[in-house]
């Protein structure tokens, strides 16, 4: 189910699959408690790049993500395999989902961030150098 006229969703999508945390213990965990705080990540350093560049923050991210997709799609990976119709509770003939497909998919957004095509996308986008 899904709104048709609304926004579609994800924007992204982050690889958050075996990522060790600490809790009592080292262990391995996965899924959208990892994949956001890695997103979250990526573009605080970005932001904290800009900042220190500019002085001014990035701001709402969903447009410049829509715009770095069209102008550099190498800013992320795209995803065209895989889809979202099983759950961590399974999978039965009633649960619906959608399939990733090339481009822009309600399964991975525009796919995972490559750190470096979107640090050099901004940079060029503001005429700084974030690499230094």
């Amino acid at each position: 189910m899904f709104n048709a006229k609304g926004r579609g969703y994800p924007d992204m999508a982050a690889f958050g699959s075996n990522v060790l945390i600490s809790s009592g213990g080292i262990e391995a965990v996965g899924g959208t408690s990892c994949s956001c705080p890695i997103s979250a990540g990526l573009f605080a350093i970005l932001n904290g790049q800009v900042l220190a560049k500019t002085g001014k923050p990035l701001g709402f991210l969903n447009p410049l993500l829509y715009q770095m997709a069209a102008a550099q799609p190498d800013a992320f990976t795209d995803i065209t395999v895989g889809n979202n119709v099983c759950t961590e509770n399974g999978c039965a003939h009633s649960c619906k989902g959608f399939d990733a497909t090339k481009g822009w998919d309600p399964v991975t957004g525009w796919g995972t961030p490559v750190f470096a095509n979107m640090q050099t996308y901004i940079g060029q986008m503001l005429g700084v150098d974030l690499t230094e």
